[in-house]
């Protein structure tokens, strides 16, 4: 009799041996699934953000150094973006580029605008002859056939006026018109004018254009108005 219950203590004690150690190997087998994912996922982020970082750098470059290569460089710098960003130097200089179009072409059509030229004059009675390349016509209200007029009052008589001011910025209100005069043609006149004080003096040289009214083309610096006209 106790033999077989010592048995079957023995039966029972295997038993709960081999349960106890299929839950233990559970047990650990739960343990070693749950490391190997936390392990897997970190290591996934670790290479995500390794990636990340040398797509960053990286730009096309080789794999042995992870830099661009000089012609890589050259094909960003000309494409106009870098890195997923405008180019806003070439933005600019496009800006720039169209802003100067009209001042080319302003330049083109006039030549040399705000240049001036002064000479020294060797007449006494000149000290020296200023051309201001920016000088343009002043405009007109006349119309049909230009004729060029000397009377004082007359329209053109005033147009002559207002071009002497534009070019010698004296106002009409301190200028005192000695003399306007054919120039050597019938589209040319001159005028010998001062300011009141007669402290500025000049001798001024226009020509008509045609639909565009009288423009300056020289201005004569005077010493004195004697002997000017």
């Amino acid at each position: 009799m106790d033999q077989r219950n010592l048995s079957r203590v023995e039966r029972n004690h295997r038993k709960s041996n081999r349960i106890l150690n299929i839950l233990i190997a559970i047990v650990f087998t739960l343990i070693l699934v749950t490391a190997a994912g936390i392990f897997m996922t970190g290591g996934k982020d670790t290479a995500g953000g390794k990636g990340a970082a040398e797509t960053g750098n990286d730009s096309g470059g080789t794999p042995e150094t992870g830099l661009a290569s000089d012609s890589q460089d050259d094909e960003s710098d000309d494409g106009g973006e870098e890195a997923g960003q405008p180019d806003d130097e070439s933005d600019t200089e496009e800006d720039d580029e169209q802003t100067k179009e009209p001042a080319d072409e302003e330049d083109e059509a006039s030549g040399e605008p705000g240049k001036v030229i002064r000479t020294p004059s060797e007449d006494g009675i000149v000290e020296e002859t200023i051309v201001d390349t920016s000088w343009k016509p002043i405009g007109t209200s006349q119309t049909g056939e230009h004729r060029s007029v000397y009377d004082k009052g007359h329209i053109d008589w005033k147009e002559k006026v207002e071009a002497i001011e534009y070019a010698t910025g004296i106002p009409e209100s301190d200028m005192i018109v000695w003399y306007l005069k054919n120039g050597g043609g019938p589209d040319k006149s001159v005028g010998t004018v001062s300011t009141k004080d007669q402290k500025k003096k000049y001798n001024v040289h226009l020509e008509w254009v045609d639909g565009e009214g009288w423009k300056p083309v020289r201005l004569d610096k005077l010493n004195s108005l004697e002997g000017a006209w």
